[in-house]
């Protein structure tokens, strides 16, 4: 039986077209040329290297050596004005608290930008935890050992979630465990259960899954 829906955050809880991480993905870039003294060109393929084996740029850099001041990067990629790029939205914060389960949301960002996301969104206090990378001890989605670490903090077991992304590599991983995943602005693949194409319709399928648990079975 359901008991949880986990949230992935960034264009997820808010859509790509706000295109928040192309500004953060530019940042990383900036970071990557300046920190390491590479040209623009070299540092975006670093990170397009970084995150396509790794799942992060940050944990790229970490595995393969590269001396990275954790809280200097962090503070540098995300300096973004969020206003007049995100605001608050009623609708969703409607359909967040009319979902029947327990809410968390699980980032490979910190805690800071995430807290920073869902409070200029007027969400915080729809979730009960918000797991950040550092609570992961930097083990980031799509790693395995990311998604068990997030179930033992909640208490749950994978059949037991409803996890929501934007990222068909991390529904994928998140699916291979036994979650029910539901995949936002995404063509349909095997990469999860559920496609849609807004965060909003995701309350009106979470009760129609809730309601056909709940259904007695036919003798």
């Amino acid at each position: 039986m359901y008991r949880l829906i986990l949230f992935d955050l960034d264009e997820t809880l808010y859509p790509r077209s706000a295109k928040l991480m192309d500004a953060i993905t530019e940042r990383i870039n900036q970071y990557i040329a300046n920190r390491f003294n590479v040209p623009i060109e070299q540092a975006i393929e670093l990170r397009r290297r970084f995150r396509g084996i790794y799942g992060t740029a940050l944990r790229g850099m970490m595995e393969e050596g590269y001396p990275v001041n954790i809280d200097e990067y962090f503070a540098y990629v995300h300096d973004i004005e969020l206003d007049g790029v995100l605001a608050a939205d009623p609708q969703l914060r409607a359909m967040l608290l009319s979902i029947p389960l327990r809410r968390a949301v699980l980032t490979n960002s910190n805690i800071e930008h995430a807290l920073r996301i869902l409070q200029h969104m007027g969400i915080e206090d729809c979730f009960e935890r918000v797991i950040d990378i550092r609570a992961l001890s930097f083990r980031n989605k799509p790693d395995p050992l990311s998604y068990q670490i997030a179930l033992e903090m909640l208490r749950v077991k994978p059949d037991e979630v409803i996890f929501v992304e934007d990222t068909p590599v991390n529904t994928r991983a998140a699916r291979a465990i036994g979650m029910t995943t539901i995949l936002i602005e995404c063509p349909p693949s095997d990469a999860a259960d559920y496609f849609l194409d807004s965060i909003l319709d995701v309350g009106p399928l979470v009760t129609q899954l809730v309601n056909a648990e709940q259904k007695p079975s036919p003798h």
